[in-house]
């Protein structure tokens, strides 16, 4: 194998340059198009970026019309006694009189962090410390008026302070180790409702909070032992079948602090994972079963708590979506996203709920409302109508008529409305054409002007494969399947490549975009392999039954369904059916290892990194939403578990996994060795010490990827 590798690298000085190893996995020599990191400026349509090199203390002002730079805050803005603050995040007040400033960020969880926060005044040009105790706050937001900031402080308890009095005031008293109000825990924040635990009203006069109580969630201890002593961090993470927090949502006066809880906002085992304010006096909530196969809309009124249903929505063969798409109109409606037609579409209902209807149909679906411009009746919103590989933004009336395609280019579409509503900023590509930036009329999806564009001939300079869709039928014949397939940048039919398999095939995901593809994946098909990715039965874009497959196993049909795509890649000619491999990271590390014990008998070699190996192991809300509960689905944990299909492997496989991982933790691994090494199985393991999901930082990434490219060329 070395040796083939020699000569394709020696082949690539004939046809042009080919990636580094060092290339693929730190610095892609790749310039995209990109704005950078940019903060909204909310008086018009223009953006906020901070200065480059020296000039990093100040902040300039774009505007997205002209492209004209202005100066818009110099360095000496944030220098507070002498100090020149290093910004991690800007956030404005509603009108943009005040600036909140947050420094010394540190992460938490995936999502949330604490950080030091200081208080810009734009009009008297005074920089003051939030609160004489600035430091570790988290989810700190203005009041819509301004006149306020709220925030949670260690103590799991929200606190206001008010900007001209320049008092702070402690809203709750109910935090403590395991209660928390107003920021939630590990559970909510990675799988269903973020880490933002409160709401504003719109009046700035009440604050609408759950409060979560993770006493009875049983607790995880991630250790970090690169100390003298080792460090335990203990996370309240409920695995499957284990007790979840409970909530409860209240509303609290700003003045006076007085405090109502809202009737029928409660759970114990179940989830309150959405709430919104409908206006001053009304509050929206849902409320989702254990089982994930129902979730019910509410109104509450704030003045006695009082709370009605005015929509539900169910799934008998799966599961219904925990999507946050749902919207109160000003003239009484409620729009969100539906799958009652048995694809997602949108759907409007009266107020009271006696009456629904949808606003979208047919056999293709909708993935995110946008915008909506009442005073036009028209909704704006992305969805896959052209192609199930594309994302493209579309219009129609809040009547179901005129229904529009505003980005007629083939390809994945990420869009943002601009603070005007009149134009959008549109990112995107296809497998064809690389990253493009452009700023376009809403109304029409007219172009304006394009703010960046990807020079598609660098690409062209490493002899970039573009990847190929494709599709063939499942096993059984029922269903059409598609895939993506790379092939080596010197492919010829007349000789046999090896497969490499990029997986992950969670349900309700999808692979296969006509997106611009990854740098890995085309150092891979220099280095000689095929490189394949494939969606399954169970994933998503296809409709509410195709999504289903995955119900109660996910395992099967990712299975089978991948033993299709084997199928057809081995009736070419050009595919070495002796050599096929598979990688991936989380789910992906999941079905690696599915791969090479279930499917063994098709894979010589397989890296699954940060794997999640038996879900009985993995939370309750992610888990038991596919999977349902396990006291009812025993039959259906024992196929999904990979442990239990150990004793078929045939080839080699490198697990690679943090010790603190707080996602997937490393438990997983740990089984999955243990039962190996029982079983005299070929699996190399490798832990990277104080890592988490991502493992990142001191050299880790570098030495995962050069550790899987080594591990391939030595056993594929």
């Amino acid at each position: 194998m070395r040796l083939i590798i020699l000569n394709l690298v020696l082949l690539s000085s004939l046809f042009g340059i080919w990636l580094t190893q060092e290339q693929a996995v730190l610095s892609p020599p790749f310039k995209t198009a990109s704005l950078g990191w940019k903060i909204n400026y909310p008086f018009d349509d223009s953006y906020i970026i901070r200065g480059d090199g020296d000039k990093w203390k100040s902040w300039f002002r774009v505007d997205l019309l002209t492209d004209d730079t202005t100066l818009f805050l110099d360095d000496s803005t944030f220098n507070y006694k002498g100090d020149d603050l290093y910004v991690s995040d800007f956030i404005f007040s509603k009108n943009g009189n005040k600036i909140l400033i947050k420094t010394d960020s540190k992460q938490i969880w995936r999502h949330s962090t604490e950080g030091t926060y200081y208080v810009y005044d734009r009009i008297s040009e005074h920089l003051m410390p939030l609160t004489e105790d600035n430091s570790k706050l988290r989810n700190v937001k203005f009041s819509p008026d301004e006149k306020n900031i709220a925030f949670i402080k260690s103590d799991n308890n929200i606190y206001v302070f008010n900007i001209q009095t320049k008092r702070q005031k402690k809203l709750t008293t109910s935090g403590s180790e395991t209660i928390s109000n107003g920021h939630f825990g590990w559970l909510y924040e990675e799988e269903l409702t973020g880490f933002d635990g409160y709401r504003w009203s719109p009046d700035s006069e009440n604050i609408a909070y759950w409060e979560e109580d993770e006493s009875k969630v049983p607790e995880y201890s991630l250790i970090n032992d690169l100390g003298l002593y080792p460090k335990v961090t203990k996370i309240r993470y409920p695995k499957v079948g284990q007790t979840n927090p409970s909530l409860r949502i209240g509303v609290i006066r700003v003045k006076g602090a007085g405090k109502k809880w809202i009737s029928g906002a409660f759970t114990n085992d179940d989830y309150l994972p959405w709430m919104e304010w409908v206006n001053n006096d009304r509050l929206g909530f849902t409320k989702m079963g254990r089982r994930q196969k129902k979730w019910d809309l509410f109104i509450s009124n704030k003045a006695n708590g009082s709370s009605h249903k005015i929509l539900s929505e169910s799934d008998p063969n799966g599961w219904v979506d925990n999507h946050g798409e749902i919207y109160f109109l000003k003239d009484g409606k409620v729009l969100w996203i539906s799958e009652n037609s048995k694809f997602k579409h949108i759907w409007i209902s009266k107020h009271s709920g006696s009456k629904k209807w949808a606003l979208t149909e047919g056999e293709w679906e909708v993935s995110k409302v946008v915008y909506i411009n009442e005073k036009e009746n028209v909704v704006y919103f992305i969805g896959n109508k052209e192609s199930v590989f594309d994302q493209n933004l579309y219009s129609i009336r809040l009547d179901g008529t005129d229904l529009k395609l505003l980005t007629r280019e083939a390809g994945f579409h990420n869009v943002e409305v601009t603070n005007s509503g009149k134009y959008f900023i549109d990112s995107y590509s296809s497998s064809k054409n690389p990253m493009k930036i452009a700023l376009r009329e809403l109304k029409t999806g007219k172009t304006i002007r394009v703010l960046k564009e990807t020079d598609v001939q660098q690409y062209v300079k490493y002899e970039w494969s573009y990847p190929n869709i494709t599709s063939f039928k499942s096993l059984d014949k029922s269903v059409d399947l598609y895939a993506s397939i790379i092939f080596p940048p010197d492919f010829s039919k007349n000789k046999p490549y090896p497969v490499i398999i990029h997986g992950y095939g969670m349900p309700g995901t999808q692979l296969v975009w006509n997106k611009w593809g990854k740098t890995f994946d085309q150092y891979l098909a220099q280095q000689g392999y095929i490189v394949f990715s494939m969606d399954t039965r169970g994933m998503s874009g296809r409709g509410e039954d195709f999504k289903n497959y995955s119900y109660g196993d996910m395992a099967k049909y990712l299975a089978g369904d991948q033993i299709a795509g084997i199928k057809y890649l081995t009736s070419k000619k050009y595919v070495d059916k002796s050599r096929i491999g598979a990688w991936g990271w989380s789910g992906g590390g999941y079905f690696t290892c599915l791969m090479l014990t279930k499917n063994a008998e098709y894979f010589k070699a397989g890296v699954a990194i940060a794997p999640c190996t038996d879900f009985r192991l993995y939370d309750t809300a992610y888990t038991e939403r596919s999977m349902g509960l396990l006291s009812e689905n025993k039959k259906g944990y024992d196929s999904t578990n990979t442990l239990n299909w150990i004793n078929k492997m045939k080839g080699k496989l490198l697990i690679m996994h943090g010790s603190e991982d707080d996602n997937v933790h490393s438990q997983h691994t740990t089984h999955f060795i243990n039962k190996a090494l029982r079983a005299n199985k070929n699996v190399v393991w490798h832990q990277y010490p104080g890592r988490n999901h991502g493992i990142y930082g001191g050299g880790a990434r570098k030495d995962l990827y050069n550790k899987m490219i080594e591990f391939f060329r030595e056993n594929l």
